[in-house]
């Protein structure tokens, strides 16, 4: 049954800012880190590659490049939520240091609007936000306008698996994981397990991706189906 993911508030996020990769963490059973890396694997990036992080959140993914890339890069993150990017800051004043060859920067702004030129980006990611915006027809088709002929574009969401016994004891794992944050008054995490749960499907994402010119180059599952990630090319 297609189901509508809730969106997520902006004051869900401030509040969950400072906590908000613990969250994740808690979520994927400390699994998030690898999973991001093995995510951005795929895009395949070369030295001096561009990229754009949307809903860039704390940066999570700039961790994540530079686990994986040991060539310089350049990255670039845009979030609306101002709270969010003071994690992030702090991350990529650490990145400065740590990969001086790189450029990091940020900025506040939303990915239905972008202030970029037209293909400008050699990649753009996007990860467990398409659904939280206003407008993700618009945020994917400013995805497609910045990114370069031949660029890709790594969009990570969350999903239920297709093995039905993978998709019970999923179900029931998100009850407990929704059972626990009601008792801690962990309101982030329970409406992350709504999301999951309101997955549709993989054809879904894809269409919708597909309508703003974009084609699809790869895509994997992980944590037990309960997240993809998938490639397109402009």
């Amino acid at each position: 049954m297609v189901g509508t993911r809730p969106a997520t508030p902006q004051a869900m996020f401030t509040k969950i800012a400072p906590r908000y990769d613990l969250v994740n963490s808690v979520m994927t059973f400390g699994g998030d880190r690898r999973l991001r890396r093995r995510a951005v694997r795929m895009l395949r990036l070369e030295a001096d590659s561009k990229v754009l992080d949307l809903a860039a959140g704390t940066a999570a993914i700039a961790s994540a490049l530079v686990a994986e890339y040991r060539f310089p890069i350049s990255y670039f993150a845009v979030d609306l939520n101002e709270q969010m990017l003071e994690v992030a800051e702090r991350k990529l004043a650490r990145l400065r240091q740590e990969q001086p060859r790189s450029e990091w920067g940020l900025m506040r702004g939303s990915a239905e609007d972008l202030t970029f030129e037209s293909s400008s980006f050699d990649a753009v990611v996007m990860c467990f936000a398409l659904d939280d915006m206003d407008d993700p027809a618009a945020a994917l088709s400013e995805t497609a306008r910045v990114l370069g002929d031949g660029g890709r574009f790594l969009l990570i969401e969350l999903a239920l698996p297709d093995n039905p016994i993978l998709l019970k004891v999923l179900k029931l794992r998100l009850s407990m994981i929704r059972g626990i944050a009601g008792l801690f008054g962990l309101d982030p995490v329970a409406h992350m397990t709504e999301e999951i749960e309101s997955d549709r499907g993989a054809d879904y994402t894809i269409s919708r991706c597909e309508s703003v010119g974009l084609t699809l180059d790869s895509q994997a599952r992980y944590h037990g189906g309960m997240v993809r990630a998938y490639v397109f090319r402009k």
